[in-house]
């Protein structure tokens, strides 16, 4: 077991000062590089440089462990050398818990340039003093809540990594931080989201990092159980397929992660159901980019992912999970990926899965859905024969008696 220790150190040794890096090329000398921040809010990059030449201007940049882009920051520098740069958040926000490369660019007065190495921080998030808690590869943080909290958290991980990895036929080879929010508001202070009210956790996969919001309370081990192996499950499917995991169709990513949580939302059926009584289920070949943005809409997705997720399971095995997933992972499209892998086309195992797993009666629900135009139907087919029908009159008695 270990406290707040593992972290302070690290936040401790991303803020030393950098050893001194002399440049042979031109000469310059680099020390006491450093960068210090509030999370959030702001970054101040501080150097010490020395050389005989003039300097006529520097820069420094900014770029975080799997980022393409680069932030460049105007830096200042006085008679002594002292570099100083200053970048606001809000103006291009840095990836939360990655790692950062910084390094700083002179241009010398006769038009000459000269670049620094890169230098590194943490970019941790320091709002808060975090407790820690370590097994194996599991590291949980939270700073609301006692340690009996934090114990609760990593069996919740633990069991999560162990019911995922059955599922993936897969192991966790690499450490994974997960930070435990009190809130879903200090949640969503730190990633890029929609800003709903429903974002409750995140994961980056490719960090080795998952986060979730849960309150310390009577449900909490619940959310536990739910909230931390879903995260940690989108880190599992990485491990499996590395840099291909956003190949993946976004409803098999979060059905995956979905029927990895050890209780799920009892919430899910009750959608499905309503879904179905109203013909308002999703098409999955809508749900292969990115799920619907408006809250409903999105919660019944997640119930639509984890059911048909756990129907392909139970009707092709784990064997064809894992099939699914390296296939995706080749580049196949979202059609094209399920029928090489399972051999059946998506609207087949679609239909198959409503009639299976939901009970739904196509045949039923199109009657019902025609119903309505079967009576305009009849309307127009009988309106012309109307005035024939109407207009008829009733014999009379004595045209009756002469018939006979």
């Amino acid at each position: 077991m270990k406290n707040r220790f593992l972290l302070t150190l690290m936040v401790v040794l991303a803020c030393l000062p950098a050893a001194q890096v002399v440049s042979a090329q031109t000469g310059i000398i680099i020390e006491q590089a450093r960068a210090t921040y509030k999370f959030g809010e702001q970054v101040t990059l501080r150097a010490e440089l020395q050389t005989d030449q003039p300097v006529n201007q520097v820069q420094a940049f900014l770029r975080a462990q799997g980022e393409s882009n680069t932030i460049t920051i105007p830096a200042s520098v006085d008679e002594n050398g002292n570099i100083m740069a200053n970048h606001a958040i809000a103006n291009a926000r840095l990836r939360p818990f990655a790692e950062v490369a910084f390094w700083f660019r002179i241009t010398f007065a006769d038009g000459t340039t000269a670049d620094s190495p890169e230098f590194w921080f943490s970019y941790l998030d320091n709002r808060f003093t975090w407790q820690s808690l370590e097994e194996n590869n599991l590291r949980v943080h939270w700073y609301a809540g006692d340690l009996a909290f934090g114990q609760s958290a990593l069996d919740s991980a633990r069991n999560g990594v162990e019911r995922t990895s059955r599922l993936l036929s897969a192991s966790l080879n690499h450490a994974v931080d997960i930070y435990i929010y009190a809130n879903s508001n200090d949640l969503k202070a730190t990633i890029e989201e929609s800003g709903q009210a429903w974002v409750s956790g995140h994961a980056s996969p490719d960090l080795y990092l998952a986060l979730v919001s849960i309150t310390p309370g009577p449900e909490e081990a619940l959310n536990m159980d739910r909230k931390i192996p879903h995260e940690l499950a989108h880190i599992l499917t990485y491990e499996v397929s590395g840099e291909r995991y956003l190949l993946l169709p976004i409803w098999l990513r979060e059905g995956i992660a979905t029927i990895s949580e050890i209780y799920p939302s009892l919430d899910y059926p009750r959608s499905l159901e309503f879904a179905v009584e109203n013909d308002g289920l999703l098409s999955f070949s809508n749900l292969c980019g990115d799920f619907p943005t408006d809250a409903s809409s999105r919660f019944l997705a997640y119930a639509q992912a984890e059911s048909f997720t756990r129907y392909l399971v139970d009707e092709y095995g784990i064997s064809g999970l894992n099939r699914l997933i390296q296939t995706y992972g080749d580049g196949l499209g979202c059609e094209q990926g399920i029928q090489q892998a399972l051999g059946v086309p998506l609207s087949t195992l679609e239909y198959a899965w409503r009639a299976k797993s939901l009970g739904e009666n196509r045949l039923a629900m199109a009657f019902k859905n025609l119903s309505g135009y079967l009576i305009v139907f009849l309307v127009v087919l009988l309106l012309p024969l109307s005035p024939a029908i109407f207009s008829r009159k009733p014999k009379q008695p004595h045209e009756q008696a002469q018939s006979k």
